[in-house]
Order: C-alpha cells, then structure tokens, then sequence
C-alpha cells in the first residue's frame, strides 16, 4: 500500500518540466553564464529521461561553492567539460528535494543504515560532514545512481560515480553493496 501511495506522491511532484526551470547566476561571470548553457543544454538533451526529477524549479550556479541543495539548488562550474558529471550533481541535488518530502521512510532508512554500518566514516573523502549526512546521502546518493543507469547506462553510472573525489566510502556502498538497494526498497524510495 505505501509503494502505491509513493507512485502517487511522486507525480505530484514532478509537475515541474524543463520549462519551468529558472537558472540565476550568482556572478554573472563567463563562467558562470557557461555553466547556465551547460546546464541547459544537459536539461534539454535528457530531458525525456529526466524530467520526473525536478523537485525544485530555482537552480543557482555560483563558481565559488560546492554543489548544494537547499534553499536554492545551487551547482559549480567544476564540470563544464563533462555534461555527465554536471547532470549527476544536477539529479544529486534534486533528490535531496526528494527526500525532505518523505521524512518517515527517510528516518527508518537512516535508522537501519546505522544498525548496518555502525561505523560509517564522517567527513574527508570518505564520508560527509556528520553522522547523519553520512547516512542520509546512502539514500540521496542510490537515488542518484538510479537515475544515472537509466539515463547512461549502468556502467556508465558506476564510472562516474566511482570517479567521485568525495563520498567515497557513500559512493563505493552505494554501487557494491546490495543491503543499500534493499533499504532502500523497504522504505519505498525507489524512483524507476
């Protein structure tokens, strides 16, 4: 009952399209406006594939930070030679939109994660800036692998995803690990 529920949950969500996206730069720099093109040209070359994703229609790219999620879904420019990359970090974000709609399945996935990974790393390469983070992002981070296999392909996905210089240990769980896709499932987070 509560998958079908979900299945219901995400349409209404996903009444946003590419149309609707809002693109602000913080800059207005070449950089950044090179980075608002990119990104629109992903959106419109994925768009079929993607747009079912979009949580948050206000995107912001700022050159001086690191891709983040709320209040804005704010990107960087670290990706303007790989469309790939910059489209992961795109869906990244957005499914951190995902999650703060679904806060009960969110805490019993978090809550099972700790009782398998008692000892999951924090911050640095391998983790993210706290326990919960670390956590949380096991979620964010399969909903983003998800995604990128339907998008690319799985091996394509399992690529990018391991070429990560961050999150390691989330990234390395998330593609190797079959409890992460078995949480996941029980607590109705799948998005295909």
């Amino acid at each position: 009952m509560k998958y079908y529920l979900l299945l219901l949950l995400v349409p209404i969500h996903t009444i946003l399209n590419a149309q609707d996206l809002k693109i602000s730069l913080k800059h207005g720099d070449s950089v950044e406006q090179e980075a608002k093109i990119q990104l629109e040209r992903i959106i419109k070359t994925y768009r079929n594939e993607i747009n079912t994703w979009f949580f948050t229609k206000n995107i912001q790219i700022n050159k001086n930070t690191i891709p983040f999620s709320h209040p804005v879904l704010t990107l960087n420019c670290s990706y303007l030679d790989n469309d790939l990359k910059q489209l992961s970090n795109f869906l990244h974000e957005q499914f951190h939109w995902l999650e703060e709609t679904m806060p009960e399945q969110r805490k019993k996935a978090i809550n099972e994660f700790k009782q398998l990974f008692p000892n999951a790393p924090v911050k640095g390469k391998e983790g993210a800036q706290n326990e919960y983070s670390t956590y949380l992002h096991l979620i964010v981070c399969f909903l983003e692998y998800q995604a990128m296999a339907k998008v690319v392909g799985e091996e394509s996905a399992k690529q990018i995803l391991s070429e990560k210089n961050y999150y390691k240990w989330i990234y390395e769980k998330v593609l190797n690990d079959n409890r992460i896709r078995e949480v996941i499932i029980k607590n109705n987070f799948l998005i295909l």
